[in-house]
């Protein structure tokens, strides 16, 4: 944000975005061991009484090959989506807040992965217009860490772990 600007929030509201794939692994697998997802390059725009985000689901999959040894494969999936916010007007400033709600993931076959993730978008619309404020919602381009704020790592038994 810049210094010296008043700003006033105009709405504030949460979106849910569901994101259903199947993944294809690169060599069969046993079992998954872990996926860490996490939210990157969240931005948004505002449009008369609509706000329309996008992002991209990062997820690291870990899983153990038919040898016994663990792989690893990296997969982006673009989303998006939009929340009703009467009143609002074309041009306000917003701000995302993601989280991952929920993720779950079987191993249909030996090579394909199905996931399903629920990520909520937590929306902040303010009286500014975008021209003199920015929001820059992008993770940092280290690799992840575990324990990084909008992360979630999900263990063999295909339950959240916070």
């Amino acid at each position: 944000m810049e210094e010296g600007v008043n700003m006033a929030v105009l709405a504030e509201t949460t979106a849910q975005v569901l994101v259903d794939d199947v993944v294809t692994l690169p060599l069969p697998a046993e079992k998954i061991d872990e996926i860490v997802a996490s939210i990157r390059d969240a931005h948004c725009f505002v449009i008369d009484n609509k706000v329309i985000f996008q992002g991209t689901l990062h997820k690291q999959i870990f899983f153990v090959d038919l040898e016994g040894v663990v792989r690893h494969v990296g997969v982006d999936i673009p989303f998006s989506g939009f929340v009703d916010v009467p009143g609002v007007p074309a041009g306000s400033a917003c701000q995302l807040d993601p989280e991952i709600e929920f993720l779950s993931f079987e191993l249909v076959t030996p090579t394909q992965l199905r996931e399903t993730v629920v990520i909520a978008m937590g929306v902040t619309v303010f009286d500014t217009p975008v021209q003199t404020l920015v929001f820059n919602q992008t993770l940092p381009t280290q690799p992840v860490v575990f324990g990084e704020p909008n992360t979630v790592r999900a263990r063999a038994s295909g339950v959240l772990v916070r």
